[in-house]
């Protein structure tokens, strides 16, 4: 039996804001299949997200892993595409064919390359060249997901095969992601589909990067120091009492995206699983909803977040499982000969820093003033998410647990 190799990658870089005031509640133009599609991508990100018991900093995009499973189901049958449909988040009644055809409105809606947000979602087929793939299969993907379909030789070339998923990745990702793939493929893979989503987006106003100071951050397990930067903004903010959190919420230009973090205020900890079991879409949506103008004094790390890892033993826990099953995958609408899925593999980076601009590293507290400003300091884990506020969908999920110093 041939495999299949899926791939996600996922990239993310930005500059932090200035003074600003985000929209009070989200846009009216939200449409209903998008509401639904968001609510179900972000459901399917905490499910992977809670799923990956894995130290230090875990980060994902649920819109790439969801996009990437949404191909897969297409190909497959019987068991295989019931198991991908519910761990999607659809019930066994939905109409396969609305479920595309929302991705497909969605894709064609957040996609974005202005001069301020750069959103680029990417799909690639790289199929082994006589394999009898389904006409009918590449088709849809073209036409939904706007998939591009090429040919490689896996048998005979499987390193050259390789590099050229690599490339076609680095390019997809504007060079964040070089290598997704570090071993060679198995010159029996038949089909590898590969998804990326790339956001670069610039804040209504840069930090000023003199504010900007090596500073302490607790990561639960020790103290770190990391260039922290800082600011006086009106943010959407509140508190949230029965989590023992609070959170921030800042904006990209346009108002279309916004990067939230949802910050512990008790002891801090690296375990931030117990506070994302009690989150769900419904929950983020109605915090979100009841979000208010705050002035405050925010500072947040100057960092860079990767992870990287295969999502086999996490969509198997998932009860998606028989896809990697030889004796229970069907993709019989895939290919006619039987093939199941070697792996998934997801990569994501995320930088954040200043924009166009080199932040002096200086020793030094920043003092903030009790009883006049709030204050907002992540120097300690928290959840992170960037979410297009008009689908509700999360571009990126993430439990920043010890940043990556971003020093330029």
């Amino acid at each position: 039996m041939r495999a299949l190799v899926l791939l996600a990658a996922a990239t993310a870089c930005m500059a932090m804001p200035g003074p600003q005031t985000f929209p009070l509640s989200l846009p009216a133009s939200r449409a209903t299949h998008q509401t639904t599609l968001g609510d179900k991508i972000h459901e399917l990100g905490l499910d992977v997200s809670v799923e990956l018991q894995k130290p230090g900093n875990v980060v994902i995009s649920p819109l790439s892993i969801s996009a990437l499973l949404s191909i897969l189901m297409m190909g497959s049958a019987g068991r295989t595409r019931q198991e991908l449909l519910r761990g999607l988040h659809f019930d066994d009644a939905h109409s396969e064919n609305n479920v595309h055809l929302s991705f497909q409105r969605l894709m064609e809606d957040i996609s974005s390359d202005g001069p301020d947000v750069t959103l680029k979602v990417a799909n690639g087929l790289f199929l082994q060249r006589g394999a009898g793939v389904m006409y009918n299969f590449t088709q849809k993907a073209r036409a939904h997901y706007n998939s591009e379909v090429s040919t490689l030789d896996f048998f005979n070339s499987s390193l050259k095969s390789t590099e050229t998923i690599n490339n076609w990745v680095k390019e997809s990702t504007n060079g964040m992601i070089p290598n997704l793939l570090t071993q060679s493929l198995d010159p029996l893979t038949t089909f590898v589909a590969v998804n990326t989503v790339f956001f670069n987006g610039k804040w209504l106003t840069s930090f000023d990067p003199k504010m900007t100071r090596e500073m302490e951050f607790d990561t639960g397990t020790g103290k770190i120091q990391v260039p922290i930067m800082s600011g006086t903004f009106t943010v959407n903010y509140i508190d949230i009492p029965e989590l023992e959190a609070h959170m921030a919420a800042f904006p990209y230009k346009g108002n279309r995206q916004a990067m939230y973090v949802i910050l512990p205020t008790g002891q801090p900890t690296a375990n931030l699983e117990p506070l994302e079991r009690e989150l769900s879409a419904e929950k983020i949506n109605s915090l979100i909803d009841k979000m208010t103008p705050l002035e405050m004094r925010v500072g947040l790390p100057k960092m860079r977040l990767s992870f990287k890892s295969s999502l086999r033993k996490t969509l198997k826990n998932l009860d998606m499982g028989s896809m990697f099953n030889p004796a229970a995958a069907n993709f019989s609408r895939l290919i006619a000969q039987p093939v199941r899925v070697d792996d998934v593999l997801h990569e994501t980076v995320i930088e954040v820093s200043e924009e166009g601009t080199k932040a002096a590293a200086a020793t030094g507290a920043i003092t903030v003033r009790s009883g006049f400003f709030h204050y907002f300091y992540v120097n300690r884990p928290a959840i992170i998410f960037i979410r297009d506020e008009v689908s509700g969908v999360p571009l990126f999920w993430g439990k920043l647990v010890r940043p990556e110093p971003l020093r330029t």
